[in-house]
């Protein structure tokens, strides 16, 4: 009864698979774990009649042609060698699958719905799973399972006239695979049938030209991974961020303990790190000890010229320069790299310089971070992208090569637009600014939205309460309310949304009415931290419905806030203090400027205007009682740019202007 039971689960068989590893101390052990190989296991089409239906990704829409190199409806199996050695590419819109290295891989093919990508699990199927033989190496027995899932799948796809293709990565590889399995293509051929492929060839050459060796070694090579470790252990190298000067490029910073600093001189020394690199460090001889040279070294002053270096090995190395000898006092701790830890690569904004040779498809690319060096990339549309930021990404850093190598991802737009320089000032700065996705709309409340019938909320919407806010402000998250009660007692009431533009950490404490935890809109505004402003616009942490309406008091409309009831002397001290999930009625939203015009008006007693003097009178008395405990106020004086209301280009500046109803507002909601 128990077998038949495990085989009506899906289970065909179990197994027993063996391993020998090696332990620390140079032991041989066995291991030996049970794996259980299933008859469900789907092939992962949509249209398969023969496997059940899979929830996730899965391969759809296979009567599309990609390539012409494959005229008929295909799925790509990709080669191990294929994945490892181009894994950039597969960022690549027009591939369906893209499994980069481990990392980039996971989120490829779990993480990113668009992507029409299915993981087999071979191992685990008992038609695809392989036994281990004996001598068999790890290469052998990948190739082995490649050509088993291609069988595999050409047999069970016969009825569906869809055929698997090998995709793999050199020439080599594919001449071995054509023995065993007739469909096999390289990644250089699948691409080039492809249309518009301009872009995946750019990228495709950055792997043609790393193996373009000059011959001529420029750096050290880095110690093997288990000597640093040994050394980092045994202190003769230390582990620390590699920090580029921003004085001079030929220079850099590493903290290797709490108050010691070790410094850095000349490319041979800083040896391919790249600022932000966790780096192994080796100190010097103290004969070999240097010092900061007393003068600012940029890359953009010393290539005013925007010449091409890239076929400049002329250019000396730092030993070559004569460079005028420190004093013995002068001498500072000096280091070099002997290895990288762990890289800091990102993709960068940039340009690329003025290539020497006309129509020269490899060029330098000059970051927007003047931290980072020049990037060397080769690409077909070097004409076309001249006067254009463009993203770029480091694929590696040969010891034959002064420069990195990186590839070219993408284009921004021209020079100088604004879009394209806010666009370059937000990737750079690392801030999310894409559209909502539908996951995070699906969690908003309907429209209309009516106020909810909940007891326990405090009623306030009979008091008089304004907002007092910068001119053209639609995120409303502070309210007052500011009465005379007896003669020397004042009822102070502030509602508030605090989050708003106040960071994530205060976010659930104020909206969970609308803002539940766990859900897409609580990822993707702890994605993105706070609303972000520029000149011309902002970048709203969560949608416009909750930023700008719902959870903003706006005038005349009914909203939920929460509130905190001050009963204050006319000194400023506090008797009593109540706090209240309210419902609350703004009577008035007012700018700085109107809030004061109001309060020093003297024709006007309404009782908003008489609330807000009111207020202001306490916030006076509360800033001299802070003030007289110690407080300190930091303020410096903000500027701010008049926009044209059609071409949204700046204007003028000033300087903003500072009235009493700021600090009224400061003094008061702190």
């Amino acid at each position: 009864m128990l077998e038949l039971n495990v085989k009506q689960s899906g289970i065909s068989k179990r197994v027993l698979n063996v391993l020998y590893r090696k332990t620390k101390s140079g032991k041989i052990v066995k291991r030996v774990h049970e794996q259980y190989l299933r008859n469900d296991i789907g092939c992962g089409l949509d249209s398969c009649k023969s496997c059940q239906p899979i929830e996730g990704h899965s391969l759809t829409n296979l009567v599309v042609q990609i390539s012409s190199a494959v005229p008929i409806n295909h799925a790509i199996i990709l080669d191990s060698s294929a994945i490892i050695r181009f894994h950039h590419l597969f960022d690549n819109f027009k591939f369906t699958s893209s499994p980069p290295s481990y990392k980039s891989m996971y989120t490829l093919c779990y993480d990113s719905p668009d992507r029409k990508i299915y993981v087999f699990m071979d191992d685990f199927h008992y038609e695809t799973h392989l036994d281990r033989i004996a001598g068999e190496s790890e290469e052998e027995r990948l190739t082995r399972s490649l050509i088993t899932c291609a069988k595999f799948y050409e047999n069970h796809w016969k009825q569906l006239s869809i055929i698997p293709i090998i995709v793999c990565g050199t020439a080599v590889s594919k001449e071995q695979l054509k023995k065993q399995f007739e469909n096999v293509f390289t990644l250089q051929e699948y691409i080039e049938g492809m249309e518009d492929n301009t872009d995946l060839l750019d990228k495709l050459a950055v792997y043609s030209a790393e193996c373009d060796g000059r011959g001529r070694i420029l750096f050290p090579e880095y110690l093997a991974h288990d000597m640093i470790q040994n050394g980092i252990r045994n202190g003769k190298f230390k582990k620390a961020t590699f920090q580029v000067s921003r004085e001079n490029y030929t220079e850099a910073y590493v903290h290797v303990d709490e108050g010691t600093t070790w410094f850095i001189q000349g490319r041979i020394n800083m040896n391919r790190a790249v600022n932000g690199d966790t780096v192994a460090v080796e100190l010097l001889p103290e004969s070999e000890w240097t010092c900061p040279q007393k003068v600012i070294r940029l890359r953009d002053v010393e290539e005013i010229e925007m010449k091409d270096a890239v076929d400049k090995e002329e250019d000396k190395d730092e030993e070559e320069i004569q460079r005028k000898k420190p004093r013995m006092e002068d001498k500072i701790p000096s280091a070099r790299v002997v290895g990288v830890i762990k890289r800091n690569w990102r993709q960068y904004c940039g340009m690329i310089l003025q290539p020497a040779v006309k129509d020269s498809t490899r060029v330098l690319f000059a970051a927007a971070e003047r931290l980072i060096p020049r990037i060397r990339i080769e690409t077909r549309q070097a004409e076309h992208l001249k006067g254009k930021r463009i993203i770029v990404a480091i694929d590696s850093w040969p010891r034959d090569s002064r420069y990195p190598i990186g590839h070219y991802v993408r284009s921004i737009g021209v020079a100088g637009d604004r879009e394209t320089e806010n666009e370059v000032l937000l990737l750079e700065h690392d801030v999310p600014h894409g559209p909502f996705s539908d996951a995070v709309y699906a969690c908003l409340p309907e429209v209309p939205w009516h106020v909810p019938n909940e007891s326990h909320r405090k009623d306030l919407r009979s008091l008089t309460i304004c907002s007092v806010d910068p001119p053209g402000c639609t995120d409303i998250d502070d309210a007052f309310h500011c009465i005379q009660i007896a003669s020397d007692r004042y009822e102070v009431i502030i509602s508030s949304l605090f989050f708003i533009p106040q960071f994530y950490f205060d976010l659930r404490l104020s909206i969970n009415h609308y803002f539940r935890p766990d859900t897409a809109m609580d990822a993707e505004a702890a994605h993105r931290g706070t609303t972000v402003y520029l000149c011309d616009k902002r970048i709203d942490m969560l949608p416009e419905l909750l930023s700008s309406d719902l959870c903003s008091l706006r005038e005349n409309v009914d909203r939920l806030a929460f509130s905190v009831i001050w009963t204050l002397t006319s000194d400023a001290d506090i008797i009593d203090i109540k706090f209240h999930k309210s419902l609350i009625r703004s009577s008035g939203a007012l700018t700085y400027e109107q809030a004061q015009n109001r309060i020093d008006d003297p024709s006007m007693s309404d009782s908003i205007t008489m609330g807000l003097r009111t207020l202001l009178k306490l916030s006076k008395k509360l800033k001299a009682k802070r003030h007289a405990n110690g407080a300190l106020t930091l303020a410096s004086s903000e500027i701010r740019f008049s926009i044209d209301s059609e071409t949204k280009d700046p204007i003028s500046v000033e300087e903003k202007k500072m009235l009493a109803t700021n600090s009224m507002v400061r003094f008061i909601t702190m």
